[in-house]
């Protein structure tokens, strides 16, 4: 067993070491992925985090959470200047020197990590005229209608986390409350109104005409123009907003979900490639140990640079 646990470690050392690798960024969701569903723990994963960020590779969280969320967790995992992209792709942080030869008119300036918010996605205000609409038709709880109790109720966040939790720039996570058959109509009156329904972890989220896939690609876009080169991209998520996460990365590594799965399950179908062991892994722990698991894997049988070539 320690002889296993010892060649798996010098395997991941050489992947990591290796001249030829190309960059690694990594996008990752949070919640029941590189943190623990129940205590928000990254657990095992932390050293991984520190051993990653040391040999330069780039970890992007991509996530529901909000920017408001974001800034204090990104500081306690050492990751605090890394670019991010919340809200399930509605907003995205960008280095502020990626702007700098290629500008963007609608980007924030930059904070004091030097990123700069670009939000790329429908305004909540526009989310929350839609969805005021269609309540007289629909039950649901959405987060504008509940208090920071309620939804520290419901998450399991402190009241402070909660209350961050709570400003949202470009998206409402919402409890329905009709039946599942009801379901598909709602998605059908949101599609009407230029919005999309897709499920995290806890909630649904009514998001714009975006996701994390979208954003994945526009942020892997930037890197290549900025960087000036292409990077092996890997992704990890356990929901099923995080599928078009997955797609759009060159490995991924989906990790068994908590409580109902049925809905990602369902969509994998619309996700052909995910099904390709070459391309994505299936953990079989959950949470940071399910991260940690798929990690070392694609550390371990990862592409060449010239495999890594060859791919579109």
């Amino acid at each position: 067993m320690r002889c296993g646990v010892e060649m798996q470690r010098r395997l991941i050392r050489r992947a990591l070491m290796s001249e030829v690798q190309p960059p690694l960024l990594l996008l990752t969701d949070l919640d029941g992925s590189l943190l623990d569903h129940h205590d928000y723990s990254p657990g095992p994963a932390r050293a991984w985090l520190t051993r990653l960020r040391a040999r330069g590779a780039w970890i992007v969280p991509n996530t529901s959470k909000t920017a408001a969320e974001l800034a204090p967790l990104m500081k306690s995992l050492g990751l605090a200047g890394q670019p991010w992209i919340a809200e399930n792709g509605g907003v995205v942080a960008l280095p502020a020197h990626w702007l700098a030869a290629y500008p963007l008119q609608e980007a924030s300036a930059p904070d004091e990590h030097g990123l700069c918010r670009v939000a790329v996605a429908t305004p909540r205000n526009t989310i929350l005229e839609v969805l005021e609409t269609l309540a007289t038709e629909f039950s649901f709880e959405g987060f504008a209608a509940m208090s920071v109790e309620r939804i520290c109720a419901l998450t399991g966040l402190a009241p402070e986390e909660g209350a961050l939790a709570a400003c949202r720039d470009a998206s409402e996570p919402l409890v329905w409350n009709d039946t599942p058959e009801r379901l598909e109509a709602f998605k059908a009156r949101l599609t009407a109104n230029d919005l999309r329904l897709t499920r995290g972890g806890r909630f649904h989220h009514v998001t714009g005409l975006t996701d994390k896939g979208v954003a994945a690609r526009y942020l892997i876009a930037r890197y290549r123009l900025c960087e000036r080169t292409r990077p092996w991209t890997l992704g990890f998520g356990d929901g099923a907003n995080d599928l078009p996460l997955l797609a759009a990365v060159d490995n991924g590594v989906l990790i068994p979900g908590v409580g109902d799965t049925s809905q990602r399950d369902c969509e994998l179908a619309a996700f052909p490639g995910l099904e390709d062991e070459r391309r994505c892994y299936r953990a079989s722990a959950p949470g940071p140990a399910g991260w940690v698991e798929g990690l070392s894997h694609w550390l371990a049988n990862g592409f060449t640079h010239h495999d890594y070539a060859t791919r579109s």
